[in-house]
């Protein structure tokens, strides 16, 4: 027995376990350390940050004093986490969540299973990122209570309120003993108490969760479980005031251990907006369908297509200023640790056809006449994309080299130019134009000439990253998915397989050369999202028993709690945010993909004829 070893003192990524209220979020560690939590929302200053400081960042331990074993799971289609200790003289259950009421905090209910166990329990709180002095407690009312810099306050309760009189600055730290059939409860409040009756609060956990799940509709094949699990956590990304669902968790997790590709995702990216509407129409889920578009509206309303930004606050904040926290080592060493992403202001071109796909998307499944405030944004969307589709941009990766000619962004330039002459058919008839529709339609075909033209070279026999680059790049994968190219057309075929043999590592893609300029020194790992897009593709021109085995690899490298951040390195470890919307999101739709594939077996040309026909 002993405790997880390690050699380095970071637990691996896929260590952490995710916890969610829907507002904000915990990543709890094998090890039963609370090490990243953020209140009152996703994106606010973390109040334990350990995952990227093991010094600094703070945490909420608690664990056996002495030698352990440890494994943990999900209660039944929730987002409650068991982790089960084992140790010499006993074996005792810690049920983690976040509270799903009113109020937020993070409770803990010790269970005693067999013998007795001694556990520490450690609350070394670290507000603002760990940027100033632990916090002073004091005891009220049985509570220990800690004041912020800010003025709000932490509620601790479960610790003996020994405190009294001045406050008391440092961790509190408690041992205690806990036997068969006996319980010790924990919680920490923001701003109020938490629930004091923990089995009352953790059966409500438990009810909400399980209410939520009950209704999804899920794949009847073996990939239920992971697409479930895909679904919580999908729910749990969404900031349930507004609808938006966060990119991840977290910030500045490496994308290569050590190396400088460390981001904020803790905010909404409009590039999703099409794949996620899609994911939760599969799932059945049109509350959160509504609430991601309603959110998507309160974007469009305040910024209006001219100044679309690619990514927003989850309450619809335009500026994302970046900042470095000198003061954090960062995971592993890896800085620097940012907050705030510069790429808010970037230029892509991407966003466009990504929002016009998702109007379109909502409006193939509500079946209603468009109204004039949705056209009018689609109009801009329109009018932007074909003002601007000829000028270079930053891409879909948001690069920070030099802008250039991107061959997925004149692609998305279409998609929005072709969704708006779709929806143009259901529009008020009095806000139709017809001159300006005859515009976006010459436009819409220049665009496609052009990118067939300039995007595709017949050397390599592929679509290129950017026009004039040998470069390739995995956004190209969608092409056909998209409706710009049919999944029957050598071109595309050409280029899902030259993809596979140039980006694939060890079975899975990187999401383009490393040689191509992106502005950042080194390398990266392999986009789990990339490969799943292969798997989409090669659906699309029929290979269907190796788009299986792929999503099986990548299936094999979830977390032993079904979660996936962003990348995967060479060994299978896992890398960056955790865990990743956008990677759930993609394994749902391929999921039910797959699932579609088995029922109807028919051979390439009959599977092409169903893509066109969903494209359309």
């Amino acid at each position: 027995m002993g405790g997880p070893s390690s050699p380095h003192p970071f637990p691996a990524i896929s260590d952490y376990g995710f916890l969610s209220d829907c507002r904000s979020s915990a990543l709890v560690a094998a090890d039963g350390s609370v090490e990243w939590l953020c209140w009152p929302r996703f994106d606010s200053p973390s109040i334990f940050a350990r995952i990227l400081d093991r010094e600094r960042g703070g945490h909420f331990t608690i664990r056996p004093v002495g030698e352990y074993r440890a494994r943990r799971h999900y209660l039944s289609d929730s987002n409650v986490l068991r982790t089960t200790f084992e140790t010499p003289g006993g074996t005792v259950e810690i049920d983690d969540w976040l509270h799903a009421g009113s109020r937020q905090a993070l409770c803990r209910l010790i269970a005693g299973v067999r013998g007795e166990v001694e556990l520490e329990a450690i609350c070394d709180v670290r507000p603002d990122y760990g940027r100033g002095a632990p916090p002073a407690w004091q005891s009220r009312f049985g509570f220990l209570v800690a004041e912020l810099e800010d003025g709000r306050e932490l509620f601790l309760d479960g610790f003996d309120a020994a405190w009294t009189g001045e406050a008391v600055p440092g961790a509190p730290t408690q041992r205690f003993i806990v036997s068969s059939g006996e319980h010790r409860g924990f919680c920490l409040g923001f701003e109020r108490p938490g629930p004091t009756d923990l089995f009352s609060a953790s059966r409500r956990a438990l009810e909400f969760w399980n209410s939520w799940a009950s209704s999804l509709r899920l794949p009847a094949g073996p990939h239920k479980e992971a697409v479930l699990r895909s679904a919580l956590t999908l729910k749990g990304l969404q900031y349930a005031p507004t609808g938006a669902i966060v990119a991840a968790a977290t910030t500045s997790l490496p994308e290569v251990i050590g190396g400088e590709r460390n981001f904020d995702y803790r905010f909404s990216w409009l590039r999703d907006a099409a794949f996620t509407l899609h994911a939760l129409d599969l799932l059945g889920r049109r509350d959160e369908a509504e609430s991601y578009f309603d959110w998507l509206r309160l974007i469009a309303v305040r910024s209006g297509a001219e100044d679309l930004q690619i990514l927003y606050g989850v309450g619809g904040e335009a500026k994302l200023p970046e900042a470095e926290l000198d003061h954090l080592g960062g995971y592993r060493g890896s800085r620097p640790v940012r907050i705030g992403n510069a790429a808010a202001k970037q230029t892509q071109h991407d966003t466009l056809g990504e929002l016009a796909d998702a109007i379109w998307l909502h409006h193939r499944r509500d079946r209603r006449p468009l109204n004039p405030h949705r056209w009018l944004l689609v109009r801009s969307l329109a009018r932007r994309a074909a003002a601007d589709w000829r000028t270079p941009d930053e891409g879909m990766w948001e690069v920070r080299g030099r802008p250039r000619h991107f061959v997925s962004s004149k692609v998305m330039c279409w998609v929005a130019l072709d969704r708006a002459l779709r929806l143009a058919r259901s529009a008020p008839h009095q806000l139709i134009d017809r001159e300006e529709t005859a515009h976006w339609e010459r436009e819409r075909e220049a665009i496609h000439a052009e990118v067939l033209e300039r995007g595709y070279d017949e050397r390599i026999g592929a679509f290129t990253q950017s026009y004039g680059s040998e470069s390739l790049d995995a956004s190209n994968l969608l092409m056909a998915r998209l409706g710009f190219i049919s999944p029957s057309d050598e071109r595309f075929r050409s280029t899902v397989l030259r993809t596979r043999e140039r980006l694939m590592r060890n079975g899975l893609l990187l999401r383009y050369d490393h040689g191509s300029d992106d502005g950042f020194a080194g390398e990266e790992g392999t986009f789990t999202i990339c490969t799943l897009w292969l798997v989409l593709a090669l659906l699309e021109i029929g290979e269907t028993d190796e788009a299986r085995e792929i999503f099986e690899r990548v299936l094999s490298h979830s977390s032993d709690l079904g979660l996936f951040s962003e990348e995967l390195a060479p060994d299978g470890e896992q890398l960056g945010n955790y865990p990743q919307a956008f990677t759930h999101i993609a394994l749902i739709v391929c999921s039910f993909a797959l699932e579609r594939a088995q029922a109807y077996p028919l051979h390439a040309q009959a599977l092409q004829a169903v893509a066109e026909a969903e494209a359309r």
